[in-house]
C-alpha cells in the first residue's frame, strides 16, 4: 500500500511535469511572438524606407517640372516677337490677298467687257457692209 509521502511525491512529480509542459509551451507561444514582432519591425522598416525613397522621388519629379515650367515661360517669351512678326505678316498677306482678288475680278470685269465690245463691232460692221 502506498504511503502517503509516496502519494505527495507522485502528485510532485505531477505537478512538476505540467509546470514543464506549461514552460514549455509559454517558450514556444514567446518564441513564435518574437518571430511575429520582428517579422513586423522589419516590414515597418521597409515601409519607412519606400516612404523615405517616395518622397525623394516627389521631390526631384517636383524640381524637374519647376525646370521645365521654367524653361517653357523663357522660350515662350524669346520666341513672342517671331510669332507676333508671323502674325502680322499673316495679316499683310491676307490684305494682299484680297488686293489680288478685287484686282482680279476688276480685270476680268474689263476683259469681259472688251470681248463685248470686239463682239459688238465685228457684228456691227458685218452688218454694215451687208453680209449679215
Amino acid at each position: 500500500m502506498a504511503t502517503t509521502n509516496d502519494m505527495l511525491l507522485k502528485m510532485m512529480e505531477q505537478l512538476r511535469a505540467d509546470f514543464s509542459e506549461e514552460r514549455e509551451a509559454s517558450r514556444q507561444s514567446r518564441s513564435k511572438l518574437h518571430e511575429r514582432v520582428d517579422g513586423i519591425s522589419e516590414d515597418i522598416g521597409a515601409i519607412r524606407g519606400d516612404i523615405r525613397i517616395l518622397g525623394e522621388v516627389d521631390g526631384q519629379v517636383r524640381g524637374e517640372i519647376k525646370a521645365l515650367k521654367k524653361t517653357v515661360t523663357d522660350n515662350q517669351t524669346s520666341v513672342q516677337p517671331t510669332v507676333d512678326a508671323w502674325r502680322d505678316l499673316l495679316k499683310s498677306g491676307r490684305r494682299i490677298s484680297w488686293a489680288f482678288s478685287i484686282a482680279g475680278i476688276t480685270t476680268l470685269g474689263g476683259f469681259v467687257a472688251a470681248v463685248t465690245g470686239l463682239f459688238d463691232w465685228v457684228v456691227g460692221a458685218l452688218k454694215a457692209k451687208g453680209w449679215l
